[in-house]
């Protein structure tokens, strides 16, 4: 399956970072703050899907995003689309019909999602929350193409960091 909905418990007891709110990350974990080299729109998308594709790879072939999809209507989902390529329109499809509409949760065991999630982020379309449990990250965007990755595991950081700078993120 490539992509399936999570229910908020399965969410839960799978260990993720999780936080309402970006000032609890930074006072409760590790983090560090990820930004490109550049300002030029595409240069910035190539970076971080190259970054989050490395991440899934870490993570088993897999990640978890939240996607408040309850929270779209009509006119804001033609608002995405009109924004989006064809391709790009059938996987928000897709995932727009996965699950339950109160479902927030989704895994992906699909990268060829992983260019328009990061889209959504960088365009600010949709706000969107990557959970890697394997890797014990959370990567949280967007502020100005800065995304800050936070992690229960200050040792995590060094080799995150070595790939970051591999994508021209730090």
């Amino acid at each position: 399956m490539k992509i399936r909905a999570l229910s908020k418990n399965e969410f839960k007891s799978s260990g993720f970072i999780y936080f309402s709110n970006i000032l609890d990350g930074f006072d409760k974990y590790e983090y560090i703050q990820l930004s490109p080299m550049t300002s030029i729109y595409e240069e910035v998308e190539k970076s971080y899907i190259k970054f989050i594709e490395k991440l899934f790879n870490i993570n088993n072939k897999k990640l978890v995003i939240d996607f408040y999809k309850n929270r779209l209507d009509n006119n804001s989902i033609k608002y995405i689309e009109d924004r989006l390529k064809d391709e790009e329109k059938l996987l928000l499809h897709r995932l727009m019909s996965c699950g339950d509409n109160e479902d927030i949760f989704f895994e992906i065991t699909d990268i060829s999602y992983i260019p328009l999630l990061t889209k959504l982020n960088l365009k600010e379309l949709f706000f969107v929350t990557f959970y890697f449990d394997k890797a014990n990250f959370t990567l949280w965007g967007n502020y100005n193409y800065k995304f800050p990755l936070f992690s229960g595991k200050k040792e995590n950081l060094e080799e995150i960091k070595k790939i970051a700078k591999q994508c021209s993120l730090l």
